[in-house]
């Protein structure tokens, strides 16, 4: 006896759309994926790397002990947590590999790894750190009161000593993985607005690259 039409088409439905299906953090053998451009269900989306993100990989990662390289791609995103997933990879001596475009936050994590590789046309994108209007809006409104912010005149004093730490912070991390000094310094020289994306070449040359 055949089976019903619609059977049959709900079966290949399910099936190609179980072919198409991408996921935001993938495990192939030893290697865990963060693809920063894919959705996660369950969590808002904007397309780049979120606060969510420093707990989910640090789960994958610490559920699944025979994972020993983060491979990174996506436009960048939250530095802070970036900062937080490179600590537990130098914590743990996980390896690095970027694939396709990995800029700002995501190369902020690939700098974390034990060894730090390029999959063929992969590139690191670096620029100053910047911040964003409306979140940094929403932060003053917030908590103007309790942190004692008279106006916006004395959030924004506040807001640029924190940025000066931040940037003194940077640079001794790039430092302790290893980066030539010139090429931080270019990194920190190039506009939060632009983009910059050394060659391979430099890379090795400066150490953001191991092999």
């Amino acid at each position: 006896m055949k089976p019903p039409l619609l059977l049959c088409l709900l079966f290949f439905g399910l099936h190609a759309s179980g072919l198409t299906a991408q996921s935001r953090y993938t495990i192939l053998n030893d290697t865990l994926t963060l693809d920063m451009r894919i959705e996660e269900l369950g969590y808002e989306f904007d397309g780049a790397l979120d606060e969510y993100d420093e707990t989910e990989v640090i789960s994958y990662l610490f559920d699944h002990p025979k994972i020993n390289t983060l491979r990174v791609t996506g436009p960048g995103g939250s530095m802070h947590t970036a900062s937080a997933i490179a600590e537990y990879l130098i914590r743990h001596d996980i390896n690095t590999e970027a694939v396709g475009e990995c800029d700002s936050a995501c190369a902020q994590i690939f700098l974390g790894g034990k060894t730090r590789t390029l999959a063929p046309g992969a590139k690191l994108g670096f620029h100053r750190p910047h911040l964003v209007k409306e979140r940094e809006q929403k932060f003053y409104e917030e908590n103007h009161i309790k942190k004692g912010w008279k106006d916006r005149f004395d959030y924004g004093i506040d807001t640029y000593d924190l940025a000066m730490l931040h940037m003194v912070k940077g640079i001794e991390y790039m430092l302790s993985r290893g980066v030539d000094i010139d090429f931080i310094l270019k990194r920190y020289t190039t506009s939060s607005y632009d983009m910059w994306y050394p060659s391979r070449e430099e890379l090795l040359e400066a150490g953001v690259v191991t092999e």
